[in-house]
């Protein structure tokens, strides 16, 4: 059985801010489950015949099986339930803010479970972001609760973790800050102003939030602000030793700041965590090749290429260890599958005109 919820109204949630945030930051946050009279109007329209909570619920599940939600489905779109009831659109995360804010308003005790499983991403720089996961709505009936997809269905909730409503803001920052990162509008991308603000504010209002803090150490070392991206990685790592991608991350920036034996050790404890991870492995094998310690990289580097054949670049790092250590059949052998997969790839063409084709 899951825990209680407190719901806490978008007042209540601007007041308990003010003190991490300051009055005018905290007054400017956007609460993503918060109705206004549309909604609650909506909400006392659709259970006007409801008695009791069962009767709420299966009127609100109608509702959204009958307006067809799932098939609006839009995983890149953000929106607070505001939005998703004047869209129709939305993420699953868009699709909670507004069933929470609808079962709410009916007198529902409706809070946010998370359902995910939370893969790594990883950026064209190589480093490792995070994915949104999966977010679906619980109904607290009687004393038990009931977990809701956003097609009406019904799901026995054993598996998922209930979420306070301060951590589904700083989820819906964390959101925020990945989407205006990979806007095609922001050339700036991580390093923008606007994307170091969303997940700054994500930590602030839920400091335990794990991969908030990893995301806001990409967007500061992106901004060249590595101390402070050093900073925000080490305390994703504090708050959970066994975050593979925060460790990796830090080992990618320790490397770039020339603390080569100190990114060695972070680096290895990623691989350690999450040996099938063929990043890490390459992450490893390109510090270990820096350390001059090109046995132990090649190794780690085939156990990457065994996960990920198609990584083109273990094997642009392999092709110059190859080429460094005088194996040129080997070092041209790499190269040549690089440009099988990334064809006019510039630097596995330099090490083919080096040796010669």
């Amino acid at each position: 059985m899951l825990p209680r919820s407190r719901a806490l109204t978008a007042e209540r949630v601007r007041r308990l801010l003010a003190r991490r945030l300051g009055q005018e930051r905290s007054a400017r946050i956007v609460v993503p489950y918060e109705a206004d009279e549309d909604i609650r109007k909506l909400a006392a329209q659709i259970t006007f015949h409801a008695t009791g909570e069962r009767h709420k619920l299966n009127a609100l599940r109608r509702y959204f099986r009958e307006r067809g939600f799932l098939e609006r489905y839009d995983r890149g779109g953000l929106y607070t339930a505001v939005e998703v009831m004047r869209t129709g659109r939305g993420s699953c995360l868009s699709m909670a803010n507004f069933f929470v804010a609808l079962a709410r308003a009916a007198g529902l005790r409706a809070s946010y479970l998370d359902a995910s499983e939370h893969d790594s991403e990883f950026g064209k720089s190589g480093s490792v972001l995070v994915r949104w996961g999966h977010v679906l709505v619980g109904v607290q009936v009687g004393s038990r609760w009931v977990a809701v997809e956003f097609d009406g269905r019904l799901r026995r909730p054993q598996r998922y973790r209930l979420l306070s409503d301060l951590e589904v803001i700083a989820d819906y920052y964390n959101n925020v800050g990945s989407q205006k990162a990979w806007s095609p509008e922001n050339p700036a991308r991580f390093a923008a102003p606007e994307v170091i603000e969303a997940f700054t504010i994500a930590t602030c209002v839920s400091p335990r939030f794990t991969r908030a803090w990893n995301n806001l150490g990409v967007a500061l070392s992106r901004a060249d602000r590595p101390d402070e991206a050093a900073r925000a990685y080490r305390r994703a790592i504090a708050l959970n030793p066994d975050f593979a991608a925060a460790r990796a991350n830090l080992g990618q920036l320790l490397r770039r700041n020339g603390d080569l034996e100190a990114a060695l050790e972070m680096l290895a404890a990623a691989v350690r965590l999450e040996p099938d991870n063929a990043h890490y492995r390459y992450f490893l094998g390109r510090a270990l090749a820096e350390a001059g310690r090109h046995g132990r990289a090649l190794e780690h580097l085939r156990a990457g290429l065994a996960r990920d054949g198609k990584f083109f670049l273990i094997r642009l790092q392999m092709a110059r260890i190859f080429e460094l250590l005088g194996q040129d059949d080997r070092a041209r052998q790499q190269a040549r599958r690089v440009l099988e997969l990334i064809p006019g790839q510039r630097d596995a063409r330099m090490i083919l005109q080096r040796l010669g084709r």
